[in-house]
C-alpha cells in the first residue's frame, strides 16, 4: 500500500501550513507501522523545513512537480501525475488541491476565518473560499480538524457524516525547548534585543489582532519593550502606524521574519509571550512559548482555550484594557510566572507530533481501498 502526503506547502510563504505540513510528513516517516510514504513537492521552496532529508527514512520516496499551490497547473498536471503513482490514500494539508486527484482523499482542515470573520474580507473572497471548501468536502473521504474548535465551527456551517471527520490537535517542534548560555547570547546580539522584553510571534494579518496589542502596551509606562516577530503583509501596516500614534514606536521592536533555528532562543529570552488572536484554528505560537518554558496571555477563545489548557493567563481580546491587565500581572507577579512555566511545559509535553501522526495514519486505513 502506497500514501501520499503533498508537501508542497512546507515553505516559508505557507508560515502555519508549512509548519503543519512538515512536522506532520517527518513524524510520519518515523512511524514504523505504516506503507510507503511518497512526498509530493515543488523544489527549491523553502531553506526553514528539509523536506529532502526526510528520504533516508525508510520506504520514503519524494517526487517532484512544477504544478504550485493555488495555481491552475495543479487543477490539470497533478491529477495525471497522481494517478500514475497509484496511491492507497492521498493526503492534501490544504482545502486548495487538486479537486479531480485519485481518491481516496483525506483532507485538513486548519480554520473557517473567512466564514467566522467575514468583516476582514471582502464578498468575492468569501465566496470564492465556501465555494473551494465546498469542493474540498465533497471530494474528501475524511477531513482532519485540528482542533475541536475547528471542528464545531464546521459542523455549524455544513452537514457532513460524523465518521469522516476526525480532530487531530497539532504539537511544538521537538526543537522548542528552553535555551540559555551563548545560543541565547547569539539571538539576542543578532537581533539588536534588550534584556527583557514581551513577544508576540505571528503573522500581521487584521484576525492577529496587533493594533489592539499595540493599545494595550501603550497603557502600560513601565513594562519592558514590546517584540514582534513575523511575517509582514504590506496591506495590514496598521500595527506600526498606531505605534507611532501612541508614542512607544521607540519601545516597540517589529523584527519581521525569523529563522526557524533561532525561535527557540527568541521564546526563551521573552519575560512573557502574548497572543491576542480574534481567532485561530488552533494556535501554535502559545505552544511552542510554553515548550521553551516562557510564560504565555492569549486569547479566551475556544481554540486557545483547547490549545493552552490550564497553561496560560487568558484575556479578551476586543478590549486592550484586559489585555494590559493581564500583562501587567504577568510581568509583576513572580509566583504566577513560575506556575504558568511550570504548567506550560507539562500541557507542551502532552501534546507531540509522534501521536499526531499515528492518529493521521490511523485515519489512512479507514479510508483507503
Amino acid at each position: 500500500m502506497r500514501t501520499l502526503l503533498d508537501v508542497r506547502t512546507a515553505s516559508d510563504h505557507f508560515p502555519g501550513i508549512g509548519r503543519y505540513t512538515y512536522h506532520l510528513a517527518r513524524a510520519i516517516a518515523r512511524q514504523k507501522n505504516r506503507d510507503e510514504l511518497v512526498l509530493l513537492r515543488n523544489e527549491g521552496t523553502s531553506a526553514r523545513f528539509d523536506v529532502a532529508a526526510l528520504a533516508s527514512e525508510p520506504n520514503v520516496r519524494i517526487i517532484s512537480t512544477r504544478a504550485r499551490p493555488f495555481t491552475l497547473q495543479e487543477q490539470w498536471l497533478l491529477p495525471g501525475k497522481l494517478r500514475g503513482i497509484r496511491p492507497s490514500v492521498t493526503h492534501f494539508p490544504y482545502i486548495v488541491m487538486p479537486y479531480s486527484a485519485r481518491r481516496p482523499i483525506v483532507v485538513t482542515l486548519h480554520d473557517l476565518i473567512p466564514l467566522r470573520l467575514p468583516h476582514l474580507f471582502t464578498p468575492g473572497r468569501r465566496v470564492l473560499y465556501r465555494a473551494l471548501l465546498s469542493l474540498a468536502l465533497r471530494v474528501a473521504a475524511a477531513v482532519i480538524c485540528v482542533s475541536e474548535a475547528t471542528l464545531s465551527d464546521l459542523k455549524s456551517v455544513f452537514r457532513l457524516d460524523p465518521a469522516r471527520l476526525f480532530v487531530i490537535h497539532e504539537a511544538a517542534g521537538e526543537h522548542f525547548k528552553r535555551v540559555c548560555g551563548s545560543e541565547l547570547d547569539r539571538v539576542r546580539a543578532a537581533h539588536h534585543l534588550p534584556g527583557q522584553y514581551i513577544l508576540f510571534l505571528g503573522s500581521n494579518k487584521p484576525h492577529k489582532n496587533i493594533p489592539a496589542l499595540i493599545d494595550a502596551f501603550s497603557k502600560l509606562r513601565t513594562a519592558p519593550p514590546l517584540v514582534l516577530g513575523g511575517s509582514e503583509d504590506p496591506r495590514y501596516m496598521q500595527a506600526r502606524r498606531r505605534a507611532e500614534q501612541l508614542n512607544v514606536k521607540e519601545r516597540t521592536v517589529f523584527l519581521g521574519p525569523v529563522r526557524e533555528e533561532d525561535l527557540p532562543a527568541l521564546y526563551s529570552g521573552a519575560r512573557a509571550f502574548v497572543f491576542p488572536s480574534l481567532y485561530e484554528g488552533f494556535g501554535l505560537p502559545p505552544l511552542e512559548a510554553m515548550a521553551c518554558g516562557t510564560p504565555v496571555a492569549c486569547s479566551d477563545i475556544p481554540s486557545l482555550r483547547e490549545t493552552a489548557g490550564d497553561a496560560a493567563l487568558l484575556f479578551d481580546p476586543k478590549d486592550p484594557g484586559a489585555i494590559a491587565a493581564a500583562l501587567d500581572r504577568l510581568l509583576t507577579d513572580a509566583a504566577l510566572r513560575e506556575d504558568l512555566h511550570e504548567r506550560g511545559l507539562r500541557r507542551a509535553a502532552e501534546l507531540t507530533w509522534d501521536a499526531a501522526a499515528q492518529r493521521t495514519l490511523q485515519a489512512y486505513r479507514l479510508v483507503r481501498r
